[in-house]
């Protein structure tokens, strides 16, 4: 539930709204109004997009707005040409892979190093979509896609299915040196596990990139209240319902935005569709 370390959130009057919605959440409005086994089992009703609580659409709305005054990217009119992320250190890395460590830090996008930093939404997301990308490649055992993110089939497979994912997602995004980069791990390693790690048909491109957004934008949400969840000012029971309620109207809204990755698939191009969902996902959610 949310994130660790000693990272204390952003700022900005955006966040401190998405804040003080957080905190006025299930204070009575007719969305937040059902009991709580409803809520735990998560209603459908609360996630309609057409009709959302009140309370939980202003939380919804306020994590987009927050979101969309981070970083420039997200308010472009386009998302520029992503470079697709490599291994650093690996032959054929490229410049921006130049000078790496085996260890693995992507070359693109990378996460803040401070609160006072630009926060790259749409470079993260691209990040999470190469993760995606690379994870398909293992899973059809692809030596010369792979190889296209600097990986080879050899290095993993040695690893358990376990170690195998945690490994892919470590060299792909690097370690945990930000909150936000944790945001981009546990948001990918959610689509990794079920294109990796099952034995029948792993989700579609389309289906994985949505998830993968969707869970992004809330771990970054999560990013932002981890004071407020684990200062013991709210029930753990009521923090785990109202995490259930965010995530699933992000869930509803980025399910209903149309997207094709099917043809990216094969292009080695999925960390372009990510980002360019992540963009249009945050201009779209800001209209009211």
């Amino acid at each position: 539930m949310g994130t660790s370390g000693a990272y204390g959130g952003s700022n900005s009057a955006e966040w401190n709204d998405f804040r003080d919605a957080w905190s006025d959440l299930g204070s009575g409005s007719a969305g937040t109004s059902a009991n709580d086994a409803d809520l735990a089992q998560g209603s459908a009703h609360l996630f309609e997009p057409a009709q959302p609580a009140s309370d939980l659409d202003r939380l919804g709305q306020a994590l987009i707005d927050a979101l969309w005054r981070d970083d420039p990217a997200a308010r472009g009119r386009i998302v520029p040409t992503i470079p697709r992320p490599r291994i650093p250190g690996r032959r054929g890395a490229g410049a921006g892979g130049a000078g790496g460590s085996g260890a693995g830090r992507a070359s693109a996008g990378g996460g803040r190093s401070g609160s006072r930093s630009t926060r790259q939404v749409i470079g993260g997301a691209s990040r999470g979509g190469a993760t995606i990308g690379a994870a398909y490649a293992l899973r059809d055992r692809d030596a010369q896609r792979l190889a296209d993110y600097g990986l080879s089939l050899a290095e993993f497979d040695s690893l358990s299915p376990r170690a195998r994912i945690s490994r892919l997602v470590t060299l792909m995004i690097g370690d945990d040196g930000h909150p936000d980069d944790r945001a981009i791990r546990q948001a990918a390693t959610e689509q990794v596990k079920k294109i990796v790690a099952t034995d029948g048909e792993p989700p579609t491109a389309t289906e994985a990139i949505k998830g993968f957004v969707s869970a992004y934008i809330f771990q970054l949400g999560l990013v932002e209240l981890q004071d407020q969840i684990i200062n013991g000012t709210l029930d753990g029971n009521e923090a785990i319902v109202r995490e259930r309620m965010l995530r699933g109207w992000i869930d509803a809204k980025v399910r209903g935005l149309d997207i094709d990755a099917s043809p990216a698939l094969s292009a080695n191009a999925l960390h372009q569709s990510a980002a360019d969902l992540a963009q249009r996902a945050i201009r779209v959610l800001r209209v009211r």
